[in-house]
């Protein structure tokens, strides 16, 4: 876990603008594009060949819709939380293709000059685990400032038992020794980000948004057999068991360190396409972006069957301790989904 400082924000979400608290520090989370190559128009998988244009499918309009959001929302800091390029279509153009797809996704944010950051998603991508603070101020203080959490979530197992290795128990723990140590500068509230979802999201009942996985999965075959049938499948919603989350089947202790040391005020993920919710769990937000992409990974394909929500990305504010909220931002709508993320334990 590398500790980069503290970065200065310039640019600011202009008054008169379609949020109900305008000000603050705005961060756009991106998550789950599966960029393809531009001039990839075709894609075999699940055993057929996918015409884009046919099924509606597009790469630009991935990039279109980062530089809608960028518009509507003006955001100070943009977050990438995994899955931006897929490296499928790219292995056979050549060893620059990926560098090449990953800077048409970066154009609008670049061309804005909006600072930015990543984290890797669950295929084989380099880890990149790392802490900073965020501000108005050239140095971090405790009124004003917020804490980045940026943590590597694990990539694809061989064990399909485990589904996704998960956060490394080094990290885990450095996690709680920097907050515990004092070293770190001061900061008025936290937020983590990160790719794959907790464990601990499952089960929750979401205060804004949609859990649409378990749909999905029933639609895409993943279910285990008697779930999707009837009447096993109205009896696992009566009970409240399809508040399913795709994580790693291992837990590596990242939400109880979070609730011990007490220093993040919510989690942000993706991964799950058919997801977008807000919950809670013991006064810890765990939130998902909304996936952007409209390439075909973003439906499986199509087995997954077509997201519950429009696409989008979503935009988390922060105006000082117990001030934060959030929203998603489409095409269709600035602001959808709008909640505060109010401090319990205040």
């Amino acid at each position: 876990m590398e500790d980069i400082g503290h970065v200065k924000l310039e640019c600011g979400l202009p008054e008169g603008s379609a949020m109900d608290h305008p000000g603050g520090i705005v961060i756009a989370q991106f998550t789950d594009l599966h960029q393809f190559p531009a001039d990839v128009k075709t894609f075999e998988a699940r055993g057929r060949v996918i015409e884009f244009e046919k099924e509606g499918y597009s790469s630009a309009r991935n990039v279109d819709l980062i530089r809608h959001v960028l518009k509507e929302a003006t955001p100070d800091l943009c977050i990438f939380t995994g899955d931006i390029v897929d490296g499928r279509p790219c292995k056979d153009l050549g060893r620059d293709a990926f560098k090449q797809v990953m800077l048409e996704v970066l154009a609008p944010v670049l061309e804005a000059k909006i600072p930015w950051t990543y984290i890797p998603g669950n295929h084989k991508a380099k880890t990149f685990n790392h802490t900073l603070t965020v501000g108005r101020t050239a140095e971090a203080d405790a009124a004003s400032s917020l804490r980045l959490w940026l943590f590597d979530s694990g990539t694809n197992s061989d064990d399909p038992k485990i589904m996704y290795t998960t956060f490394a128990a080094e990290t885990v723990r450095e996690y709680a020794r920097l907050s515990a140590s004092g070293e770190l500068a001061p900061s008025a509230e936290g937020l983590a980000f990160f790719h794959i979802p907790l464990p601990e999201y499952q089960g929750t009942k979401p205060l804004a948004g949609k859990n649409g996985l378990f749909e999905a999965a029933i639609l895409g075959g993943k279910a285990p057999w008697p779930v999707m049938h009837e009447p096993f499948k109205s009896l696992v919603r009566w009970i409240g068991k399809d508040l399913v989350a795709g994580c790693s089947k291992l837990n590596s202790g990242l939400f109880d360190a979070i609730k011990k040391q007490g220093n993040i005020l919510a989690t942000f993920c993706g991964h799950d396409h058919h997801s977008d919710f807000v919950a809670r769990r013991d006064n810890v937000y765990l939130c998902y972006g909304r996936c952007g992409s409209y390439t075909p990974p973003h439906d499986w394909e199509g087995a997954g069957g077509p997201l519950p929500f429009d696409h989008g990305a979503r935009l988390v504010q922060f105006k000082g301790r117990d001030q934060v909220f959030t929203w998603n931002c489409t095409f269709e709508n600035a602001v959808e989904d709008y909640i505060h993320l109010e401090r319990k334990d205040a």
